[in-house]
């Protein structure tokens, strides 16, 4: 019993203690979060004491903001407004000055010499200039030709300005330049920044190579499947194995060329000056696989130009290790093509010409006179005019009779300018191309009669003779254009075209062998044929060469670089700038 008495009391005094200590315990996690939370409070005391302090400041800089703006745009309305009062005063002036000096009446009101009134009212309509007696030059289709004066270069009078130049394609970077040092010449006090900014726009040009390094990536795999042979991943494109040269390369290399007339002398040099040494077999050696791979896309482009009706042609000399050969170009609607050849005999074009039908643009070369029937020649007015303005400049004698002609071919490409832009307006032969063209055959048949007549005359000076009986023999193809509005008076569109390659052989003397001529032939007709469709011809070329040095990869699809099998979206993403003047 006494120990029953006992063991009670033992078991009250453990559970009291238990009790306290958990008491105990929420009591000190009690007393550490109110510490917590009053210093989480006082934290956002600070912190709202420091936005308000912030707010503050932003709302005086808004208000100074606010008041220098406000300032800034009564300083414009005032600027404006002695602007307009000023331009008021000036017409006012004006107004006087043409009353009293221009006036077609004020020699009868004041006495002044009626003669110099005149002159003075000529000289301020443009156009009216010594020129007038000089012998007009004839214009070509496209372009309104003189009548009987010679037009002052710029812009004309009355003339709307071609504005400012769009610059929204360039990439644009900004870069924002702070002063240093702003502060009161008096009290020393630091000015203080606006958010304002005045924008100064600079174009900058920056080129340089870089050397990419491609991490390739290796993997085996886990299983036992098929072995542990490991597997790397592929290699960057290019154009050909064991070389470190990118496609960016080889295409500027070939651009800066064939696009832009400059030796690749010039080209290395400039690599050269940014650390890139290119010798000059590297070089070769890679134009030389160019020159393979372009060769699908060449005679994709020689029979698409085969199959037209109208062209244009010309041909110019070509150096091929020392020795003259001969660069024909033959252009269609859609398509150039260069042909390199060391004879300039009617071959050259019988061959391209084989199978083809219709109207062929070109001067009085014997070697286009053999070409068949099916091709009819129609020859340029330029080539025959030139004939009589080397009669105009080099003898005396003959002056007055070649300026009369002259000024009958002037009014010739006047009148078929006329009557080609009543075609052109409505694509079809109405009542203002029917009245044009009556005015365009009577002219015509009046410089028959008129070269026939002279023949028929005594004593014409060997010279004189010369001319007319060449007109005479290509009379058939001077007045083809008589049957087709489309057909132009001139060939200067094949001048144009050719021109590259004319700029090209006088800067680096043409070719030191036949495979880089006729490289120079395809690259050329390639690059002209991108152009006349409005497209990049470099950016064209990389896509190119990146189609051609994927591993694995057949020659690729032609349907995707020509322009009149290329899809819409193709041209929209490689189409020239718009400021870019297309040749042609």
């Amino acid at each position: 019993m006494p120990v029953r008495q006992r063991s009670a009391p033992k078991r009250h005094s453990s559970s009291s203690s238990e009790e306290i200590k958990v008491l105990r315990k929420e009591l000190k996690a009690e007393r550490a979060a109110r510490v917590k939370a009053e210093a989480r409070a006082q934290e956002l005391e600070w912190k709202v004491e420091s936005l308000e302090a912030e707010l503050e400041i932003f709302r005086k800089n808004h208000n100074a903001e606010r008041e220098f703006l406000q300032d800034e745009i009564r300083r414009l309305e005032k600027a404006v407004a002695d602007r307009d009062e000023l331009l008021e005063q000036v017409n006012a002036q004006l107004t006087w000055f043409r009353e009293n000096f221009l006036s077609p009446n004020r020699s009868e009101r004041d006495g002044v010499d009626g003669q110099a009134a005149e002159e003075m009212r000529a000289q301020d309509q443009p156009g009216q200039t010594e020129a007038e007696t000089e012998v007009p030059e004839a214009g070509t289709q496209g372009e309104t030709p003189a009548e009987t004066t010679k037009r002052k270069r710029g812009q004309q009078r009355g003339t709307k300005g071609p504005g400012r130049s769009d610059r929204s394609q360039l990439r644009t970077d900004t870069e924002f330049i702070e002063k240093r040092g702003c502060a009161c010449s008096k009290c020393g006090k630091a000015y203080r920044r606006l958010s304002v900014t005045k924008q100064s726009p600079l174009i900058e040009l920056y080129t340089e190579l870089v050397r990419i390094l491609h991490e390739r990536f290796t993997y085996v795999p886990d299983c036992d499947c098929e072995g542990n042979k490991p597997i790397t991943a592929d290699p960057p494109a290019k154009l050909y194995d064991r070389t470190e040269i990118g496609n960016t390369v080889w295409a500027y290399v070939i651009a800066r060329k064939y696009l832009y007339g400059e030796p690749t002398e010039r080209t290395l040099k400039w690599c050269s000056l940014r650390h890139l040494h290119l010798s000059k077999g590297t070089v070769t050696g890679g134009l030389k696989v160019v020159n393979e791979k372009l060769e699908f896309l060449y005679q994709a482009l020689k029979n698409h130009c085969r199959g037209a009706d109208f062209w244009n042609g010309d041909e110019t000399w070509w150096s091929l290790f020392g020795k003259r050969w001969w660069m024909w170009m033959v252009a269609s609607k859609d398509a150039v093509v260069y042909l390199l050849d060391p004879s300039r005999s009617k071959k050259v074009p019988n061959d391209f010409f084989a199978g083809s039908k219709g109207v062929f643009m070109t001067d009085r070369l014997a070697s286009y006179k053999g070409l068949p029937d099916d091709i009819r020649k129609a020859w340029c007015w330029v080539h025959q005019r030139r004939d009589f303005l080397n009669v105009f400049k080099g003898m005396p004698k003959l002056k007055e009779w070649a300026e009369a002609w002259l000024k009958r071919i002037a009014t010739l490409f006047v009148l078929n300018h006329k009557r080609f832009k009543a075609w052109e307006n409505n694509q079809q032969f109405g009542k203002d191309f029917d009245e044009a063209q009556k005015l365009v055959d009577e002219h015509v048949q009046g410089l028959k009669e008129c070269f026939e007549s002279e023949l028929k005359q005594s004593g014409l000076h060997k010279k004189q003779k010369t001319i007319l009986e060449s007109m005479k023999r290509h009379w058939d193809g001077l007045t083809l254009f008589l049957e087709d509005p489309r057909i132009p008076l001139d060939n200067n569109r094949a001048e144009r075209l050719l021109r590259n390659a004319v700029l090209l052989r006088k800067n680096s003397y043409g070719s030191g062998a036949q495979w880089a001529g006729e490289f120079a032939a395809k690259v050329f007709s390639i690059f002209q044929t991108w152009l006349i469709n409005g497209l990049d011809p470099e950016a064209l070329l990389l896509d190119y060469l990146n189609e051609c040095s994927k591993p694995g990869r057949p020659p690729p699809d032609t349907k995707l670089f020509l322009p009149w099998t290329m899809s819409q979206a193709r041209k929209k993403q490689f189409a020239l700038p718009k400021t870019y003047k297309r040749p042609g």
